[in-house]
């Protein structure tokens, strides 16, 4: 847009006062001068750069010629002497602006250090930060906008900043201030009489005006209204991330698609989520702008069509051939919310609120559209979780922030056992309080069991703290790892438990080391570290770097320090598993999301006689993920919760994985991990209890389903009992499913499925349990061949010049294929036998 295209404003043309070279400036190659568009208003500076400004030295003044009735005037200036930072006074007199009328009067404006004008910015080169930075004028704007930063592109080291919105000078380095001129409008006192001109004087510092601008419109050129929300539904296409509202004289956001209505043919229970559709057609943005600001709408680039701010404040409403837009109502309160458990005490959890368009309002210091709707891996941004469309806030109970009045959604979730919150409630013109309640459905603590995630990335200790409360999670393992030359939670390990101020709450710091080809393995409750953390290159260690261990000397080092061994999302990548297994070097495996292939692999080595536990976690690696979507409920004290004992439950095999049903498995009342000998019968019971739809329960004997229960998705509790003949050795497990037509699948980044499976039970009609399948042993000696193999003929393990290795061994080689050899011993042996 240029000047002559806006006749509400009429730029004065200073060409023939303008006398002075755009050299008086510090850095004039960054002086944009000629017609210029600044916040909505046209300006006309010089397009000479050696009469470039006019300056009025100290004492002295100049006239400029003006006419009309302008309800306001609109100065680009500036001080050209940095008094201000060599002890000049703010608020002191520096100059003044007259305008004269035709009628032979004249008004005077008093021109004040940092009120109306201020010193034009340096460089400040030597000074670690500019001295102008933070003292503009207090009663102008510079000349440079706050301009949205590309939403989904940029350089890399840019992300920080993208994360922003605008493009803040804040985050520039080196720190320059990108504007010269501040602007600074007058109203004009006597619209009643015709102007005639101006005249500048300055006073104690030389004043540098570049332009001037008139106003006829009854407005401020500059709005004060605070931005509102703006739907906009487009007819076609839908609301993408290349949509955008463009104003002129003001400001606005990204543009986000709105949320589904949470009532309407909810796919899960509240508080968990909601998958994203494909196409969306409707879509908000915040506006602020003055009532003749023109609001572009674009779609890629291209204009789709535009209307008039005031046109839309004033209808509520507007209709186009490409959509339309509307404005919500204005009316909002200051809300603090409280969520309370039975006992009326705040109680940690997940909340969001929704307007019934779908705009979401989050609680202050929480983000409605996290990283703008993009991805979130290894951002880890304060107790936010978004699944599918909906972001949640983890809160420890209280929250406040900006809701309107009238009806709001709102959804309220605590982990697996507390029955969730999905209701509107209606906000009154004066209130200023919400109270909601959390109801405990089911009590696992009772039961003598506490829940944990085995697998989590990328926050800080607080953090994990914070949201493992909001989901009812009484453990949360923290693991340290390397991604290539990229070092995550290192200042987080400590080496021993941070434990919650109620008790109720434990995160520990330990370690999932990895290798692209052998496998990941994590280890809890280390005293130390154990490193390296990755080895034998990328995809894991550094690109190019060799292979200076194995997960067995990696699991011998933490069993020394006590620690828990678990191989992370069993069983990949699928390279030192078996080696582990027949070395008895593993506490548990761990399944990250039940999936048919892994789960099979596991029952293979459980027919093959091995008792090994299964432990559940999210391989949290994203804020589309809550701590605790997948976890191990591993039977612990019932009081307070205590680390090791819940370690000590995974490794006694005590344990049931769930992703939201609560899965109770019991042989003549004992639990999984348990061995009963000399039985010829044993009695099954099997209890469910949910929050989630459940279609059925299924038994497992042996790696084969025995027995299908049938589940009414509307039930919340279920009971199967049955005895079972024992005719050798036998282990038992259970396994149930979320119902297909209720939302099988969690709306997570992996959409995992909603499922739980407890840890074996191994009964025998013999003084022994003893099961041997010579097919999985044959299979698992392949497998130790070729990872041998692998170390011997593949891997990156010569180094150049004379090395002396972590381990202290002089054969590294010997050193790296001694597990295997360990292994393929251990397996003969027990073939053997």
């Amino acid at each position: 847009m240029s000047p002559r295209d806006t006749p509400d404003y009429r730029p004065l043309d200073l060409g023939d006062v303008a006398d002075t070279a755009v050299d008086v400036f510090e850095d004039p190659d960054d002086v944009r001068l000629g017609d210029r568009v600044l916040h909505g208003l046209p300006f006309r500076f010089s397009s000479d750069r050696d009469r470039a400004v006019l300056l009025v030295p100290p004492g002295g003044s100049a006239r400029i010629a003006a006419d009309g009735r302008p309800t306001w005037l609109v100065f680009a200036h500036a001080l050209l002497e940095p008094e201000l930072f060599e002890g000049g006074r703010v608020g002191a007199p520096v100059g003044t602006y007259r305008l004269e009328y035709r009628d032979g009067t004249s008004v005077t404006r008093t021109l004040r250090q940092r009120f109306e004008i201020g010193p034009t910015p340096r460089r400040w080169d030597g000074r670690p930060l500019p001295l102008d930075w933070g003292q503009t004028p207090l009663l102008a704007r510079n000349d440079a906008e706050h301009v949205l930063m590309d939403r989904a592109c940029g350089r890399y080291d840019e992300a920080g900043a993208r994360l922003v919105g605008i493009d803040d000078p804040q985050s520039r380095v080196p720190y320059v201030l990108p504007y010269r001129f501040y602007l600074w409008a007058m109203e004009n006192p006597r619209t009643d009489a015709e102007l005639d001109g101006i005249v500048v004087e300055a006073g104690g510092a030389s004043v540098v005006l570049g332009a001037v601008t008139l106003s006829d419109l009854d407005e401020e050129p500059f709005t004060r209204t605070v931005a509102r929300e703006v739907l906009v539904e487009m007819r076609d296409g839908g609301v993408t991330e290349s949509l955008e509202l463009e104003v002129d004289r003001g400001t606005a956001s990204y543009v986000y698609r709105t949320a589904p209505d949470v009532e309407t043919a909810p796919e899960l229970p509240g508080g968990w989520g909601r998958s994203r559709p494909e196409e969306w057609g409707t879509g908000y943005a915040k506006v602020s702008a003055s009532p003749s600001a023109t609001v572009s709408v674009r779609d890629g680039g291209r204009e789709q069509g535009a209307f008039r701010w005031g046109d839309l404040v004033e209808r509520g409403a507007l209709t186009f051939g490409w959509g339309s837009v509307r404005l919500p109502g204005p009316d909002q309160n200051w809300v603090r919310t409280t969520v309370r458990d039975e006992a009326g005490n705040p109680v940690a959890c997940r909340i969001r609120f929704q307007t019934t368009d779908g705009i979401p309002l989050a609680p202050y210091g929480h983000h409605a559209h996290i990283n703008s709707d993009g991805g979130t891996w290894n951002l880890d941004i304060g107790g936010d979780v978004r699944l599918g469309s909906y972001t949640y806030a983890a809160i420890g109970g209280t929250c406040e922030g900006w809701l309107p009045t009238g009806p709001v959604q709102v959804e309220v979730a605590r982990g697996f056992e507390y029955q969730p919150i999905r209701e509107t409630v209606t906000i009154a013109p004066d209130q200023t309080e919400l109270e909601l309640e959390l109801v405990r459905r089911f009590d696992a603590r009772a039961r003598g069991y506490a829940s944990g995630d085995t697998h989590v990335h990328f926050m800080s200790t607080q953090g994990a703290e914070l949201e493992a409360r909001a989901e009812d999670l009484q453990v949360a393992n923290l693991l340290l790892a390397q991604w290539g030359e990229h070092f995550t939670n290192t200042e987080e390990f400590t080496g021993h438990p941070h434990v919650s101020h109620d008790h109720g709450t434990v995160v520990y710091a330990g370690q999932e080391n990895r290798t692209n080809m052998l496998g990941h393995i994590n280890l809890l409750g280390l005293r130390e570290p154990i490193m390296p953390w990755s080895t034998g290159g990328s995809e894991e260690d550094e690109l190019g770097g060799g292979l200076a261990t194995t997960l067995s000397h990696w699991a011998d080092e933490c069993h020394a320090q006590g620690g828990t061994v678990v191989l992370a999302h069993f069983p990949v990548p699928y390279g030192e598993t078996a080696a582990l297994l027949a070395t008895g070097r593993l506490d548990a495996v761990e399944t990250i999301a039940y999936d048919d292939y892994n789960i099979s692999e596991y029952y293979r080595y459980l027919n093959a006689g091995f008792r090994v536990p299964l432990v559940g976690g999210t391989d949290k690696m994203t804020s589309e993920v809550p701590v605790g979507l997948v976890r191990t409920y591993a039977a612990a004290d019932a009081g307070g919760v205590e680390y090791e004992a819940w370690c000590a439950g995974i490794r006694r095999g005590d344990t049931m994985v769930s992703s939201g049903p609560l899965l109770w498995l019991r042989a003549d009342g004992q639990p999984p991990g348990s061995l009963l000998t000399g039985r010829d019968s044993v009695d099954l019971g099997i209890e469910l209890e949910t929050i989630f739809p459940v279609e059925r329960i299924e038994l497992i004997r042996n790696g084969e389903v025995v027995r299908t229960e049938y589940v009414d998705p509307d039930a919340s509790t279920h009971r199967l009992d049955l005895t079972w003949e024992v005719t050798g050795s036998d282990w038992f497990a259970a396994r149930c499913f979320g119902a297909a037509d209720a939302g099988p699948r969690h709306a997570d980044t992996w959409n995992r499925p909603v499922f739980a499976h407890t840890s074996p039970l191994y009964v025998s009609s013999q003084p022994d349990y003893e099961r041997h399948d010579p097919e999985v042993v044959t299979t698992m000696l392949a497998m130790i061949d070729a990872a041998r193999r692998h170390i011997t003929e593949h891997a990156r393990t010569r180094w150049a010049g004379t090395v002396h290795h972590r381990h202290g061994e002089p054969d590294h080689l010997a050193y790296l294929t001694r597990p295997f050899d360990e292994a393929s011993a251990a397996l003969r042996a027990r073939s053997d036998q």
